[in-house]
C-alpha cells in the first residue's frame, strides 16, 4: 500500500513515516519502481510500535537505540529499554495522578466558594 494509506491506517502522519524512513527506524521499506514507497502489514506494525513508543514519551535517541538493537539476537537488550521506558511511563501517570488530585482539590474549593457566593446573593435577595 501507499504512503497514504500506511498513515491513515497506523495514524502516523506522512510527514512523519517519511521522517522515520531518513533516519532508517522503518527498515528496508520496499519501493515501486518509480520510487514511491510500498507498506506492508508488517510495516505497519512497526509503524504502530514506533506510534506507540513515542505516544508514551520515548525520546528519540532511546528509540533510535530500540531499533538499532537486533531483537532476534539480542531480545535482552530490547526488553531492558522497553522495562526502562514502561517504568518512566507509570512514573509519569502517578505524578500525572498526584497532580489530577490537586485539580480536584481546587475544583472543589472553587465550587464550595461559588455555592457560599450563591448562598449570600439569595440571603440579601430575600425580602424581610
Amino acid at each position: 500500500m501507499n504512503i497514504s494509506e500506511a498513515a491513515r491506517r497506523t495514524g502516523v502522519a506522512v510527514d512523519t513515516i517519511r521522517y522515520y524512513d531518513r533516519l532508517g527506524l522503518l527498515g528496508a521499506v520496499r519501493r515501486t519502481p518509480g520510487g514511491a514507497r510500498e507498506f506492508t502489514e508488517g510495516d505497519l506494525g512497526w509503524l504502530r510500535v514506533l506510534r506507540c513508543l513515542r505516544d508514551t514519551g520515548m525520546r528519540m535517541a532511546d528509540l533510535r537505540r530500540f531499533v538499532a538493537i537486533d531483537g532476534d539476537r539480542e531480545p535482552a537488550r530490547r526488553r531492558e529499554l522497553l522495562e526502562a521506558h514502561r517504568a518512566a511511563v507509570l512514573e509519569r501517570i502517578e505524578r500525572t495522578y498526584r497532580e489530577l488530585e490537586v485539580l480536584d482539590g481546587k475544583i472543589a474549593a472553587y465550587r464550595e466558594l461559588e455555592q457560599k457566593a450563591l448562598e449570600a446573593q439569595q440571603t440579601v435577595a430575600q425580602p424581610v
